[in-house]
């Protein structure tokens, strides 16, 4: 922020004049004028302070602490400012500095002649050093009143050891040190506190310093008054001139400084200010403040001249006092008060100079004695400086004491005083300390008295101020008043913002206007005495002149007046009061703008009277052109200003464009160079739309009659200054307030606006007048703001081109012969609340570059006028098109319809957010599309009022997503909706015919299951554009079935599993491509032959072939969303006859027996078949000799040999020949998949086929061996191969299936997928060579089936071995033999071993328990397992194990002894003791289906103890010794 001339510390700052001197540009101006405002503090420790002991008053040594602040200004203050001096001697400057540029000076464009060049080449600054100490000389003269003169050259580069006197060399800033400016700014301090000494002398040889008075109490003209005499009462007026400067630093570019004692003070120009500006004459008296003399008795109120000083003598000693003699006489009273005015002056100086201590007791001590002789103005005024002291000493850091003369009693004491400072003497001068001293906190609880005393010490002010207009001849000028009540309401302001306390960060706004913007963390307690908004807004009114004192004002001290209340009252958030105050600003501002206006209309030769649009401007223009030029930075302010008052009155204010927002005419590259128009842009969509909910709720308050009477003050003042851009800018704010602010409908009433048609057309006729004249001038962007945001409601397509339009299509959905929409992914929810929606707006036909296209557009105009619109065109958010129409009017109050003709010139989206119009004496801007009609609704509930309801309301607290939500639902509701027209264009496309095909008659005839082979040739008859995309896609009624069928949700997942495979996985026609990779394009006037395939399936009657084609001129990877494609079909008969049908179908179980002879085979273990006996070895192997011709041999020799283990099952087909010829048909089986065996191709090399002839209608069994199956999870969920029918919850559609049948269900799904994986069929006709693969998927399993297949859980074998220990007797006995798998031969009476191995298949640990339980073969149960005397065992039938986990086996070993011969049987059983705890999160689905089931796999997973039986039970035949 920049220094405030109404801070409450103005009284404490420099103020120093920044004048050009010589030829210096304006931006150079500002830039050497931003190098010193930075420096403007500078630190008495760092000034160099004066030899010579008789200028040392100020000097810096006594307190290095201080600072002198200082106030750079360009601007002189008015006469009526310079009049309050001394008595406000802060008001005028006391260093006029003239800012040069080097550059000129050194190449002699300054005007000062360059007498010499150094030997070098290099121009030096010695021959100018005359022109330089006339410049000097011409601003001493213009400024007489000043202290320092001096001037500084700026980016003097070139060495000079001694430059003229009173000039300062700065050196460029690529040159300059962080200390240059620093250095520049203390040598100046140090010459304005040499000068102060001399000034402050010449002020105590006064008699008395007068009162200033106001303009119609002066006796004396304004030229006397800043006149006076050479001498005063015999006092000599001594003019010093020192020759040498301060002491130097090595860095000072000073060398020769002049110091003289103050002259009379002359208000005048700089050297290059025109001689008109200058006030008052230069005078040649010496320097000295204005005297006059007080109203008592025995003083004279005439000012003393120099020629009656005798007159006077005789006077004085003719003179007799009445009073006599002493402290109480008049003589006394009048030295006293004398005494008393030069000590408020001299604390000012002090106060300037940044000595606080020094100026702090001479203002206690003046105030004393102003407060004993009733002198009021100056007690005020000295306390008023006290309350400066006090507020810098405690922004310095300091501690301090407020002194008694502050408080309005005498005796009161300062609250809490005595408990927290430590200074006792009352009268004593404040112990002024750093911060860092061990008093930094009575720093705190001073400030917090300061803030507790502050209001009474303001009102005292200010009383005392009204006193002496009421009781004494003394009364203050009403500038001065004012502005005192004015700092004084916004210090409190301050106080009063930071919650009633005082800190850092006040202070650093209060002394230098800056702003740290840093949030107040902790919230202090408000002071209960403390003012609140509405008295600190009373004190702040007082400033207001009152009818008695508005006269002694005038137009530019009323103004700074107002703006300063305005400025506070902005800041206590009083909008309302503050725009009141402005209106009175402007209507005090109106006649001297008019005055201004009269005067350039007479420079002109225009009539007075005249406005500002209406003059004609022929050929002298030219000084017209200089006055706006002149007036381009003015009229930019007033109008910030003038929109600031129309806010707070409820005016709808329109964007600033024209002339002085810089704001250009949109062009056809606004939304094209891939910049966002939003951000930068007004006009953009949600711009548009917030503007008009904004505008909406400006209208809902407010009078209307009092909005246009401040929009038309406003058009006054623009046509006065002249602005040409204002005039326009609120005629259309006019226009636009007054306007209804409604899309119209069918069913609204009355949308007229609130004016009359005179008052419209007078408008409309004033903006076209401004527009011409503006056109006149050669000024750019002179235009006014449309006033109806609803001008477009509606854009539509009337016709495209006859020629057939391509269609958009999906990139994933051009597959290689894949059907539209197989592999298209959609969300397995039923419903997202969450979800993006899907719009169900139909897409508009599809527009191709180069073919034109008509578009009919709605325009609303609801003014009693006729709209004339220069051009209108099209305006597109993405794409482009030539779409525009010239020279349309819109009658008054209707929606017409406009016809556009356009062209697409650019092929993608195309997308129309509404037109970019240019209506007549408007600017041009961007219109969305408003196609529903919109009024605004109001409030509902009125939580406020007034302007308040402007304002952008902030509700309850709430989180940003709520907040977001009820800001998205406030702009639906409330708010218009604006839409888009989206059109697709694309490129130029090929048009492909089909040219032949092999198929006779478009007809095929096939077998079921046959695989056939056609072609069809396509031809490009296009001669421009190739065809770079071809995708084909296939149709058939087979398949329309199937899918059809995949929306009937009473369908198990079974069934839908079916039908999903069939339909998607197992297409019917096929396109077979050599060079799958390759990619296809046809040139133009090309073929291309297509190669289909054609699998014959039942119920297939016709087929249809779908060619989508076009052309995309880039890389199909480039393109990520979709494109266009023109489509062709190709439809044929196709007829298919039956052939071989799966009919039945059995499961068997199947002995492992044969695994185990094999396996015993090849370890060549052949004992036991030695050991048999010849009549029971002939029966067993009876059971397992095989026929040399059965067909199994050879399979039967390989069982248990490879990895499948000794499990298996037989599977039953039956098939039928339905064709009348012979067919062959072959059933192959494969072994299981594993690990060590990842190819497919090398198992169906290794499968066994089994092979037979079946004749016309003959049905044949053929007899597979397939290996048992385990399923780690056979409750897995059944999968969804289409991903458009997945569902959330995937369970049997019917409510009678309980757990167990579908579990049951699923299990028999698994099984059959993998047995399905094991095997193939397909049929020959061995005549004509036809072949064809067989359908194998109608298996149907039961579960009998299921137990038959699946292999169990828990693997538990029994075996019987041989003890270790025998004894001597048993040698003779035979040995244990093993007859089969499960079969043992043992004597009688020998001690053998029982083993039982468990192994765990499950990927769950389990607790296992096992249980052995023998009996009798072939027996009744009770007699079976009665084993008293035929059976003894050694150890425990039943026993727990340890955790065997997956894949892990465990073997349990019982000793027995048969006593008995006969047949035993030995089952055993396995029991889960204790459920694994993770038992459900380790049988994970490892098919992909967990997603899809959603929890169904878990709640059908067991969760009961479990328990398993062994398959084959161990059948021992005990023999005897016979």
């Amino acid at each position: 922020m920049g220094i405030d001339a109404l801070s409450p510390v103005a009284p404490a700052r420099i103020r120093c004049l920044l004048l050009p001197s010589g030829k210096i540009t304006r931006s150079r101006f500002l830039t050497f004028v931003e190098r010193l405002q930075q420096e403007s503090t500078v630190r008495l420790g760092d000034v160099s302070p004066n030899t010579k002991s008789q200028r040392n008053m100020f000097s810096p040594l006594a307190f290095p602490t201080g600072l002198a602040i200082y106030d750079m200004t360009t601007v002189n203050p008015p006469s009526s400012h310079l009049a309050l001096a001394p008595f406000e001697l802060y008001r005028e400057p006391l260093i006029v500095i003239g800012i040069a540029d080097g550059p000129n000076i050194l190449h002699g464009e300054d005007g000062d002649a360059l007498d010499s060049v150094n030997s070098h080449g290099n121009s030096t600054l010695q021959g100018s050093s005359r022109g330089s100490i006339d410049r000097v000389r011409r601003l001493r003269d213009h400024f007489p009143r000043a202290l320092v003169h001096q001037r500084l050259i700026f980016d003097c580069d070139s060495g000079t050891s001694s430059p003229p006197p009173d000039v300062i060399l700065v050196p460029s800033l690529a040159r300059s040190k962080t200390t240059t400016m620093k250095t520049v700014m203390c040598d100046l301090t140090a010459l304005l506190l040499v000068e102060m000494t001399s000034y402050a002398k010449s002020l105590q040889a006064l008699l008395i310093i007068e009162t200033p008075k106001s303009l119609q109490d002066q006796r004396y003209s304004s030229d006397y008054i800043y006149t006076s005499n050479s001498q005063l009462d015999g006092i000599p007026r001594p003019e010093s001139r020192i020759s040498q400067s301060p002491k130097s630093r090595s860095s000072s570019p000073v060398t020769d400084v002049r110091h003289s004692i103050p002259s009379p003070m002359t208000v005048a120009a700089s050297d290059d200010v025109d001689e008109r500006r200058t006030s008052r004459p230069p005078s040649n008296g010496y320097k000295t403040p204005p005297i006059a003399s007080d109203h008592i008795n025995g003083v004279s109120e005439a000012q003393q001249s120099s020629g009656d000083k005798e007159r006077l003598r005789r006077l004085s000693r003719d003179r007799v006092a009445i009073q006599g003699f002493g402290s109480g006489s008049v003589g006394e009273r009048a030295r006293n008060k004398a005494k008393g005015r030069k000590g408020v002056v001299l604390g000012s100086l002090y106060l300037l100079a940044g000595r606080w201590p020094d100026a702090l007791r001479e203002l206690i001590e003046s105030a004393t004695v102003a407060r004993s002789l009733s002198d009021h103005v100056w007690h005020a005024k000295a306390l008023d400086y006290i309350l400066v002291c006090l507020l810098v000493c405690a922004w310095a850091g300091m501690d301090f004491e407020i002194p008694q003369i502050c408080y309005p009693l005498g005796d009161k004491t300062s609250p809490g005083l005595g408990k927290t400072s430590k200074h006792n003497s009352l009268n004593s001068i404040p112990d002024l300390t750093p911060l860092k001293s061990p008093n930094a906190a009575n720093r705190h609880v001073s400030l917090q008295n300061l803030c507790t005393l502050l209001p009474d010490l303001v009102n005292n002010i200010l009383h005392l101020y009204v006193r002496a207009a009421t009781f004494t001849a003394d009364q203050l000028p009403q500038i001065s008043y004012s502005e005192s009540a004015i700092r004084f309401a916004k210090l409190l302001t301050v106080i009063e913002n930071a919650h009633g306390s005082l800190d850092d960060q006040g202070l650093q706004l209060v002394v230098l206007n800056v702003d740290t913007n840093a949030k107040i963390t902790t919230i202090p307690s408000q002071l209960a005495s403390f003012p609140t908004k509405a008295e600190i807004a009373g004190v702040l009114l007082k400033a207001l002149p009152n009818s008695a004192t508005e006269t002694s004002l005038d137009a530019n001290d009323r103004v700074h007046i107002l703006v300063g209340i305005a400025s506070v009252l902005s800041k206590l958030g009083y909008h309302r009061k503050k725009a009141f105050i402005m209106r009175e600003l402007v209507i005090i501002l109106l006649p001297a703008l008019i005055q201004s206006r009269k005067d350039s209309a007479a420079e002109l030769g225009v009539h007075p009277a005249a406005s500002i649009s209406s003059y004609e401007l022929t050929g002298n223009n030219k000084g017209f052109e200089e006055v706006l030029g002149t007036l381009h930075d003015s009229a930019s302010g007033i109008q910030s200003f003038l929109n600031l008052m129309c806010k707070v009155y409820g005016v709808v204010v329109s964007e600033q464009t024209g002339i002085l927002s810089g704001t250009s005419a949109l062009t056809d590259t606004d939304h094209k160079d891939g910049t966002d128009i939003k951000s930068i842009n007004p006009d953009s969509l949600q711009s548009v739309v917030g503007c008009i909910i904004e505008d909406a709720r400006t209208r809902s308050f407010g009078d209307l009659s009092l909005k246009v009477n401040v929009l038309r003050l406003c058009i006054n003042v623009c046509e006065a200054l002249p602005d040409l851009s204002g005039v326009l800018h609120f005629s259309g704010d006019l226009l636009k307030t007054a306007a209804s602010g409604l899309a119209v409908g069918p069913e609204s009433r009355d949308g007229s606006p609130a004016l009359s048609i005179e008052d419209q057309a007078r408008l409309l006729s004033n903006i076209s007048r401004t527009v011409g004249a503006a056109r006149k001038l050669n000024i750019s962007n002179a235009d006014a703001e449309y006033w109806d945001d609803f001008l477009i409601r509606d854009i539509e397509i009337t016709h495209t081109s006859t020629l057939k339009s391509p269609s958009p299509r999906k990139m994933r959905q051009l597959g290689d012969g894949l059907a539209l929409g197989s592999d298209s992914m959609v969300s397995p929810f039923i419903y997202n609340p969450f979800g993006t929606k899907s719009d169900p707006a139909t897409i508009e036909p599809l527009l191709v570059v180069g073919e034109e296209a008509a578009f009919s557009v709605l325009c609303q105009n609801l003014f009693d006028s006729d709209l004339d619109i220069e051009w209108i065109r099209l305006d597109t958010l993405e794409g482009s098109i030539d779409a525009a129409a010239k020279d349309l009017m819109i009658g008054p109050y209707r929606i017409q319809v406009i016809e556009l003709l356009g062209v697409p010139t650019i092929a993608g989206l195309l997308r129309i957010t509404g037109c970019i119009v240019k209506v007549k004496g408007c600017r041009e801007r961007r219109f969305p599309i408003f196609k529903s009609p919109w009024k605004s609704t109001g409030e509902t509930k009125f939580k406020r009022v007034g302007l308040a309801l402007a304002v952008m309301r902030t509700e309850h607290p709430t989180s940003s997503e709520s907040e977001a939500a009820h800001s998205h639902q406030d702009i639906v509701s409330r708010g218009p909706v604006f839409t888009t027209l989206d059109i697709n264009v694309t490129g130029p496309q090929p048009n492909v015919v089909f040219k032949k095909t092999s198929l006779l008659q478009s007809a095929i005839m096939l077998l079921e299951g046959e695989t056939r082979r056609f072609t069809i040739t396509l031809r490009n008859i296009s001669n421009t554009t190739p065809v770079d995309i071809l995708s084909l896609s296939f149709s058939d009624p087979a398949s329309s079935i199937l899918k059809s069928s995949l929306s009937n949700k009473d369908r198990s997942p079974q069934e839908l599993y079916e039908i999903e495979l069939a339909s998607h996985k197992r297409e019917t026609l096929k396109w077979r491509r050599e060079d799958s990779g390759a990619e296809i394009k046809i040139a133009p006037n090309e073929d291309l032959l297509l190669d289909i395939e054609v699998v014959g399936k039942l119920g297939l009657t016709q087929g249809s072939i779908h060619i989508d084609y076009g052309y995309l001129g880039v890389d199909k990877t480039e393109v990520k969303d979709e494109c266009f494609t023109r489509q062709i079909s190709f439809s044929f008969t196709i007829t298919v006859n039956p052939s071989i049908d799966l009919v039945r179908n059995d499961f068997l179980p199947f002995t492992g027996d044969f695994a185990w002879l094999n396996q015993k085979k090849k370890s060549g273990s052949n004992e036991s078949a030695h050991s048999t006996p010849p009549d029971r070895r002939s029966r067993a192997v009876s059971r397992l000799t095989l026929k040399p011709e059965n067909r199994f041999q050879s399979l039967l020799e390989r069982l248990g040999l490879g990895n499948q283990g000794s499990d298996h099952f037989l599977l039953l087909l039956d098939f039928h020949n339905s064709w009348p010829k012979p067919l062959s048909i072959s059933v192959q089986v494969r072994e299981k998949t594993t690990p060590q065996e990842p190819s497919p191709l090398d198992l169906w090399k290794r499968a066994y086929t089994a092979h037979e002839v079946l004749q016309p209608g003959q049905t044949s069994r053929l007899v597979l061996l397939l290996p048992r199956i385990f399923l780690p999870n056979p409750y897995a969920p059944i999968p969804s191969l289409n991903s458009t029918t997945k569902r959330q919850f995937i369970h049997s559609s019917s409510t009678a299936l309980d757990n167990e049948t579908e579990r049951t269900a699923r299990e028999a799904f698994w099984l059959r997928e993998e047995i399905l994986k094991l095997m193939r069929a397909s049929w020959t006709e061995d005549a004509t060579g036809r072949t064809g693969q067989i359908e194998l998927r109608t298996l149907r399993l039961n579960p009998r089936m299921v137990d038959a297949i699946k292999l169990e859980e828990m693997g538990i074998d029994l075996a019987i071995t041989a003890d270790s220990i025998s004894e001597p007797d048993t040698e003779s006995i035979h040995p244990v033999t093993q007859l089969a798998r499960s079969s043992f031969r043992v004597p009688v009476g020998a001690f053998l071993t029982l083993s039982a191995t468990i192994t765990n298949r499950l990927q769950t640990p389990i607790y296992p328990l096992i249980r052995l339980q023998p009996s009798l073969r072939n027996q009744q149960y009770n007699i079976a397992l009665d084993l008293g005397r035929k059976f003894a065992f050694n150890g425990l039938m039943q026993q727990a194990l340890p955790l065997l986990r997956p894949g892990e086996s465990k073997e349990v070993q019982l000793g027995v002894v048969f006593l008995v011969t006969g047949e035993f049987e030995i089952r055993a059983s396995v029991e889960e003791v204790r459920i694994w705890k993770d038992r459900a999160a380790a049988t994970k689905d490892d098919r992909g289906g967990d997603a899809s089931d959603l929890g169904m796999a878990r709640l059908l997973e067991r969760t009961e103890r479990r328990a398993w039986q062994a398959r084959e039970p161990c059948v021992v035949h005990v023999v005897g010794d016979g």
